[in-house]
């Protein structure tokens, strides 16, 4: 038999699959890690530490599967997007090897410079994306200001795929489509770097890396590699694409009418495109797909904290459930949901702003802080885990009304990530976002699209339509409760009012900036 492998290196923890053609898992690892917070609103990450978990959980899945390594046909990444490295002439990341994470807002000042001197409109006509402290280019607007000595030392300024890849064997760096699509400086009409752009952010083109397309051969497991790894020598390495664009793949969202939702520890929205489809208020990305050797488009809209926000919860407030897993019990997150599942739709009226890294789309806004807001003697840990995931799944009913008002169309959502092992928030989404759902056997649908990108890179099979039929396999299908639609819709209502409420009153702003002075007197 033959075997493919995905690997999704993503925020909070790396995982590896081996699975055979059929789409069946046959070995899994897995490696949990932690970002570096150096300051409010800064997220830094140790991107050697990433890849020596790379390395470890490839070990480690080889070793437990039992399979023949040259019986591996390709392996294909996942990656963050957006988190990114500056590396110098001889290949040594800068920085003491730490890169910015998507979710670091400390270029706040500086996306308000390109708002006011590139427009919203302009960026977003070029690069299918408002200005954001997600995207790459305004942190390397931040750097010039304020790492200038960094900046001459550097040679290329990478995401952390083409920096995998390389470390594997790549005779190159190569950064696909749909990672540099939110780079901030591709042009989604052309998928070449925009160089009015770059001149215009001071960016030096050299520092960019080559752009090609997903589900591309870019070089082979190097003997170095190999002899980290346990992967045969010579196995195919493939350009894989960002972690939710694969996803979307994984999800079998490859054509018109099909979206998929994402709750990992970012949550994502995804439509997908055959043509680029602009959104007139600014509000929902048109980004690169990552379906292989072909040039295609997505609506897209990103939560800044989804699954991170249920892990939070988890490790602050709802640490009973991390008491009872230490003591031999159940999962921590079984805990909680099971408390959760006792309490009644709506919370009991709490509402939960899940902003706890900012808010993207729809309202971009990276002073926005999460909050729980209607709390009463009457809630208990219950009450605010099932809030976390109501909030949650309400922030993305903000961003499928957007899709449809853009006309994009809606026939089939599927539900992915880590929020898929809960079957009460997967009945939760469904009864808010009000429309059928589609929970897939492999919920963790980044990983199964990398596989599905690497064996496209390797010939394995001759089309994507193909190996999502053979990989793609749906487990569950939801039906909204239409007893709660009034309920939901009344939540959904205060949601947005208390976002709209505490940003036009400046609160968000306020408390943004009392944050920042703390910082400061530390």
């Amino acid at each position: 038999m033959n075997y493919v492998i995905g690997i999704d290196t993503g925020t909070t923890g790396v995982k590896a699959k081996i699975y055979d053609l059929s789409g069946q898992i046959v070995a899994e690892a897995y490696r949990e890690y932690d970002c570096v917070f150096p300051k409010p609103g800064w997220v830094d990450q140790d991107i050697n530490m990433l890849s020596r978990s790379n390395d470890e959980v490839l070990t480690e899945v080889i070793g437990k599967s039992g399979v023949d390594p040259k019986a591996i046909k390709s392996i294909g990444f996942s990656t963050q997007r957006c988190l990114h490295l500056y590396v110098d002439a001889q290949g040594k990341i800068l920085r003491d090897g730490m890169g910015i994470s998507w979710q670091d807002a400390r270029c706040g000042a500086e996306v308000e410079w390109m708002n006011q001197n590139i427009g919203v409109g302009r960026h977003y006509d070029i690069v299918g994306m408002p200005p954001s402290v997600v995207w790459t280019s305004p942190h390397i607007l931040w750097m010039q200001r304020y790492e200038p000595e960094v900046l001459a030392r550097t040679a290329k300024i990478l995401t952390t795929q083409e920096w995998f890849l390389h470390e594997m064997g790549a005779d190159g760096f190569y950064q696909d489509y749909s990672n540099a699509s939110l780079y901030g400086l591709m042009n989604i009409r052309t998928f070449e770097w925009d160089p009015w752009l770059c001149e215009q952010l001071g960016v030096n083109p050299d520092w960019l890396p080559e752009l090609v397309p997903s589900g591309v051969q870019v070089g082979t497991v190097s003997a170095q590699a190999a002899a980290r790894t346990g992967l045969a020598e010579g196995t195919p390495l493939v350009t894989g694409g960002g972690d939710q664009q694969c996803a979307a793949v994984g999800a079998g969202v490859i054509s018109t009418g099909l979206a998929e939702v994402t709750l990992g520890t970012a949550g994502v929205s995804i439509a997908h495109l055959d043509e680029p489809r602009f959104d007139p208020n600014y509000r929902i990305n048109c980004s690169a797909s990552a379906i292989a050797g072909e040039r295609k488009w997505i609506s897209e809209g990103l939560q800044a904290a989804a699954a991170s926000s249920y892990r939070w919860f988890r490790d602050t407030i709802g640490y009973l459930g991390k008491t009872v897993q230490a003591q031999g019990g159940q999962n921590a997150f079984d805990v909680l949901n099971a408390m959760a599942a006792k309490v009644p739709a709506g919370s009991q009226g709490l509402i939960y702003l899940p902003y706890l890294a900012g808010s993207v789309a729809p309202n971009f806004n990276s002073d926005a802080r999460g909050c729980f807001l209607g709390l009463t003697f009457a809630h208990g840990t219950g009450a605010m885990a099932r809030s976390v995931m109501e909030g949650v799944s309400l922030e993305t009913r903000d961003i499928l009304e957007s899709f449809a008002q853009m006309g994009t169309p809606l026939d089939e959502i599927r539900l992915s990530g880590g929020a898929t092992k809960s079957p009460l928030w997967c009945q939760i989404q469904t009864d808010i976002y009000r429309r059928p759902t589609v929970a897939l056997e492999e919920g963790e649908c980044a990983v199964l699209g990398a596989a599905l990108l690497g064996a496209m890179g390797a010939g394995v099979f001759s089309s994507m339509r193909e190996g999502v039929d053979q990989m793609v396999r749906v487990s569950a299908t939801y039906e909204p409760n239409e007893a709660l639609g009034p309920r939901y819709d009344e939540a959904f209502g205060l949601f947005r009012q208390a976002y709209s409420g505490l940003n036009q009153a400046g609160w968000f702003q306020a408390v943004s900036d009392f944050q920042a002075r703390q910082s400061d007197m530390i």
